[in-house]
């Protein structure tokens, strides 16, 4: 079994008792991990001796915290500032009926309490916001961030880089999920945060509320944040740290996209033709809006190369060349490129002009820091594709 190298594992004696002995009612209760191959004793004490704050007691954050306190994690934070209500019953498994009304914080840390009374239960009944995330957070080993904005999610991550504190991320929307577990002090050169995937904060998309969810698929991703933050804690098993872990609940299937970072010089391994394409688009700013840029003032869109063959006729066919695949998070920011979203290649929804394209011709993959691009790029060579580069548009 490949292990997580204990020296990658936060340091839980900052900030609480260092770990130590389980009392016997304690081991009692553990006794199941203890007989775990990989885990034991020594893992069970790194948990108890641990600090987890969870933003968002809702779908995500439900069955997380319940599965992190019964897995014997020794202080929980709670951070939210709703309220319960009964459209959340359907997929907020921590809360009941009879808690409609009440602060989510309030509810949650019954239940916690109860299923696992050794538990400090801390709750933060408060909106995170970039002017408080870093005192938040800055009394903690690790952050379960299951939060539902995107404002959130990077006022998240960047308190969490500047304190160097793992977060395991997740979301959920319709019937996909996602989950990584980004770190900005990871050593060994493991270092990933979640604008390094993901790029710039962006507006606000669609929500839960505007296209529903599937209310066990928050169960499935929330869960498995809870298996990631207990491998990162007790540096057991492989945690998701560079990699996208992608479900979709309509086939039960989960892929893994990697977020390795791009080689140092991309470009020597590019065809000739290839590195000219990417240059020219190198060189295009990114839109703000889905429409493709207008050429700046004074200049002229690089000429076509001179050539003595004939173009093609009605019946025949262009000559395939390079296809630049835009997967990053602006449709049409790239002009002359097919967009595609990553998760619909990780789904295997191959746009058409890629399922045209022979799979000796070069395809270059772009996004906006070369990460998104990077997993793309993984994808494409395992459908077949065997001359497959991954660039960044922005420096």
């Amino acid at each position: 079994m490949k292990q997580f190298p204990l020296e990658m594992a936060p340091d839980v004696s900052a900030g609480s008792a260092p770990a130590g002995r389980l009392a016997p009612a304690e081991r009692r209760r553990a006794a199941r991990h203890l007989l775990l191959d990989g885990f034991g004793l020594a893992a069970q004490e790194r948990l108890a001796a641990s600090r987890v704050v969870v933003v968002g007691a809702g779908g995500l954050g439900s069955p997380a915290l319940q599965y992190l306190a019964a897995a014997g994690v020794g202080t929980l934070g709670i951070i939210d500032d709703d309220v319960v209500d009964a459209s959340n019953l359907q997929r907020q498994v921590l809360h009941s009926v009879a808690d409609v009304g009440r602060a989510k914080t309030e509810s949650a840390a019954d239940v916690l309490r109860g299923l696992a009374p050794s538990v400090e239960v801390v709750a933060h009944p408060e909106r995170l916001t970039r002017d408080n995330a870093a005192a938040i957070l800055g009394g903690y080993h690790l952050v379960v961030d299951g939060s539902d904005t995107f404002e959130t999610r990077y006022a998240v991550s960047d308190a969490a880089a500047s304190l160097g504190l793992p977060v395991v991320w997740g979301t959920v929307l319709g019937w996909d999920g996602q989950v990584s577990v980004f770190w900005s002090a990871a050593p060994h050169g493991r270092a990933i945060t979640y604008p390094d995937v993901f790029g710039p904060q962006p507006p606000e998309g669609e929500s839960c509320a505007t296209v529903g969810v599937l209310s066990p698929a928050c169960g499935v991703v929330g869960s498995t944040m809870a298996v990631e933050a207990v491998k990162v804690l007790t540096g057991t098993g492989d945690p998701a740290l560079g990699r996208l872990l992608v479900y979709d609940a309509r086939t039960s299937a989960w892929d893994t996209i990697e977020l390795a970072p791009a080689p140092s010089d991309p470009a020597a391994d590019l065809t000739a033709e290839a590195v000219r394409a990417v240059e020219v688009v190198e060189g295009a700013a990114l839109a703000p809006a889905p429409a493709a840029p207008e050429p700046a003032a004074g200049t002229e869109a690089p000429p076509a190369p001179a050539s003595d063959e004939p173009g093609p006729t009605p019946d025949e066919p262009a000559r395939p060349g390079v296809l630049l695949l835009d997967v990053g998070l602006r449709p049409g920011a790239v002009p002359g490129a097919v967009f595609a979203r990553l998760e619909d290649l990780a789904a295997g929804n191959l746009p058409p002009e890629l399922l045209d394209h022979p799979l000796d011709e070069p395809v270059v993959v772009l996004c906006e820091r070369g990460l998104r691009s990077r997993g793309a790029e993984q994808l494409l060579r395992a459908e077949g594709w065997r001359d497959v580069t991954s660039r960044a548009i922005l420096g």
